[in-house]
Protein backbone atom coordinates (compact mmCIF):
# COMPACT_ATOMS: atom_id res chain seq x y z
CA UNK A 1 0.00 0.00 0.00
CA UNK A 2 3.06 2.53 0.87
CA UNK A 3 4.36 1.66 -2.37
CA UNK A 4 1.47 2.41 -4.37
CA UNK A 5 1.09 5.71 -2.76
CA UNK A 6 4.81 6.52 -3.24
CA UNK A 7 4.55 5.96 -6.87
CA UNK A 8 0.88 7.87 -7.46
CA UNK A 9 2.67 10.43 -5.63
CA UNK A 10 5.82 10.45 -7.73
CA UNK A 11 3.47 10.54 -10.80
CA UNK A 12 1.29 13.50 -9.37
CA UNK A 13 5.07 15.72 -8.78
CA UNK A 14 6.36 14.46 -11.96
CA UNK A 15 3.59 15.86 -13.92
CA UNK A 16 2.70 19.05 -11.97
CA UNK A 17 6.87 19.86 -11.51
CA UNK A 18 6.93 22.20 -14.76
CA UNK A 19 4.22 24.25 -12.81
CA UNK A 20 5.90 24.42 -9.65
CA UNK A 21 9.21 25.30 -11.58
CA UNK A 22 7.23 27.98 -13.15
CA UNK A 23 6.22 29.77 -10.33
CA UNK A 24 9.23 29.25 -8.09
CA UNK A 25 11.21 30.81 -11.25
CA UNK A 26 9.07 34.20 -11.12
CA UNK A 27 10.51 34.87 -7.82
CA UNK A 28 9.40 37.73 -4.99
CA UNK A 29 9.86 41.02 -5.72
CA UNK A 30 9.95 44.70 -4.49
CA UNK A 31 9.49 46.83 -7.80
CA UNK A 32 7.08 49.52 -7.99
CA UNK A 33 3.44 48.21 -8.72
CA UNK A 34 3.59 50.33 -12.02
CA UNK A 35 6.50 48.40 -13.54
CA UNK A 36 3.56 45.36 -13.62
CA UNK A 37 1.73 47.41 -15.63
CA UNK A 38 2.84 47.88 -19.49
CA UNK A 39 1.16 51.23 -20.25
CA UNK A 40 1.55 52.45 -23.51
CA UNK A 41 2.56 55.55 -24.31
CA UNK A 42 0.12 58.07 -23.66
CA UNK A 43 1.73 60.68 -25.49
CA UNK A 44 2.23 62.23 -28.95
CA UNK A 45 5.65 61.67 -30.43
CA UNK A 46 6.40 65.71 -31.88
CA UNK A 47 5.70 66.86 -28.47
CA UNK A 48 7.62 63.95 -26.83
CA UNK A 49 10.52 64.84 -29.28
CA UNK A 50 10.65 68.58 -28.64
CA UNK A 51 10.88 67.96 -24.96
CA UNK A 52 13.26 65.18 -25.62
CA UNK A 53 16.43 67.26 -26.84
CA UNK A 54 17.89 67.22 -24.32
CA UNK A 55 15.99 65.95 -21.73
CA UNK A 56 15.06 68.45 -19.08
CA UNK A 57 16.15 67.49 -15.12
CA UNK A 58 13.89 66.74 -12.53
CA UNK A 59 9.85 64.99 -12.09
CA UNK A 60 8.63 68.51 -13.34
CA UNK A 61 10.12 69.44 -16.06
CA UNK A 62 9.77 67.31 -19.10
CA UNK A 63 6.08 66.56 -18.25
CA UNK A 64 5.60 70.60 -17.87
CA UNK A 65 7.24 70.69 -21.40
CA UNK A 66 5.04 67.76 -23.16
CA UNK A 67 1.80 69.19 -21.27
CA UNK A 68 2.49 72.86 -22.49
CA UNK A 69 3.83 71.30 -26.13
CA UNK A 70 0.75 68.90 -25.93
CA UNK A 71 -2.04 72.29 -25.37
CA UNK A 72 -2.79 70.57 -22.28
CA UNK A 73 -2.32 73.54 -19.43
CA UNK A 74 -4.03 76.72 -20.23
CA UNK A 75 -0.69 78.79 -17.93
CA UNK A 76 1.56 76.76 -16.00
CA UNK A 77 -0.49 75.73 -13.26
CA UNK A 78 -3.98 75.39 -15.43
CA UNK A 79 -4.97 71.94 -17.14
CA UNK A 80 -7.11 72.57 -20.03
CA UNK A 81 -9.77 69.98 -19.14
CA UNK A 82 -11.16 69.87 -22.60
CA UNK A 83 -7.48 69.28 -24.75
CA UNK A 84 -6.47 66.33 -21.86
CA UNK A 85 -9.94 64.55 -22.02
CA UNK A 86 -10.14 64.65 -25.75
CA UNK A 87 -6.62 63.22 -26.14
CA UNK A 88 -7.18 60.36 -23.75
CA UNK A 89 -10.38 59.48 -25.46
CA UNK A 90 -8.48 59.61 -28.80
CA UNK A 91 -5.63 57.87 -27.32
CA UNK A 92 -8.48 55.07 -25.95
CA UNK A 93 -9.90 54.28 -29.63
CA UNK A 94 -6.19 53.20 -30.85
CA UNK A 95 -5.47 51.05 -27.24
CA UNK A 96 -8.13 48.27 -27.50
CA UNK A 97 -8.63 47.09 -23.88
CA UNK A 98 -7.62 50.05 -22.11
CA UNK A 99 -11.30 51.83 -22.02
CA UNK A 100 -11.99 51.70 -17.97
CA UNK A 101 -8.24 52.72 -17.47
CA UNK A 102 -8.77 55.79 -19.39
CA UNK A 103 -12.30 56.75 -18.08
CA UNK A 104 -11.29 55.83 -14.69
CA UNK A 105 -8.27 58.47 -15.18
CA UNK A 106 -11.23 61.00 -16.69
CA UNK A 107 -13.25 60.72 -13.83
CA UNK A 108 -10.41 60.80 -10.91
CA UNK A 109 -7.61 63.01 -12.63
CA UNK A 110 -9.78 66.14 -14.70
CA UNK A 111 -12.06 67.43 -12.53
CA UNK A 112 -10.01 67.45 -9.11
CA UNK A 113 -7.68 70.30 -7.52
CA UNK A 114 -4.64 67.11 -7.55
CA UNK A 115 -1.48 67.32 -5.15
CA UNK A 116 1.45 64.91 -5.52
CA UNK A 117 3.27 66.81 -2.79
CA UNK A 118 6.69 67.55 -4.78
CA UNK A 119 9.02 70.04 -3.26
CA UNK A 120 7.31 72.35 -5.55
CA UNK A 121 4.15 72.81 -7.00
CA UNK A 122 4.02 71.36 -10.48
CA UNK A 123 0.03 70.54 -12.18
CA UNK A 124 1.37 69.04 -15.08
CA UNK A 125 3.17 66.10 -12.84
CA UNK A 126 -0.15 65.95 -10.82
CA UNK A 127 -2.42 65.10 -13.70
CA UNK A 128 0.33 62.93 -15.45
CA UNK A 129 0.63 61.12 -12.07
CA UNK A 130 -3.15 61.15 -11.23
CA UNK A 131 -3.62 59.52 -14.82
CA UNK A 132 -1.18 56.60 -14.14
CA UNK A 133 -2.32 55.74 -11.39
CA UNK A 134 -5.82 55.23 -12.37
CA UNK A 135 -4.82 53.47 -15.22
CA UNK A 136 -2.57 50.83 -12.99
CA UNK A 137 -5.67 50.35 -11.21
CA UNK A 138 -7.71 49.02 -13.70
CA UNK A 139 -4.62 47.96 -16.15
CA UNK A 140 -5.88 45.17 -18.91
CA UNK A 141 -5.04 41.52 -17.63
CA UNK A 142 -3.35 41.35 -21.33
CA UNK A 143 -0.96 44.49 -20.28
CA UNK A 144 -0.29 42.78 -16.46
CA UNK A 145 3.32 41.41 -16.53
CA UNK A 146 4.13 40.52 -12.80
Amino acid sequence: MFRLLFFISLFILGTHSDLLLQERSRGATLKPISACCDIPELGDSKPLAECSNPKLPGPCNDVQCVFEKSGFLTDRKTLNVEVYRNHLRKWKETHKGWDLAIDKAITDCLHKDLRQHLDYPCKAYDVFTCTGIAMLKKCPPEAWKC
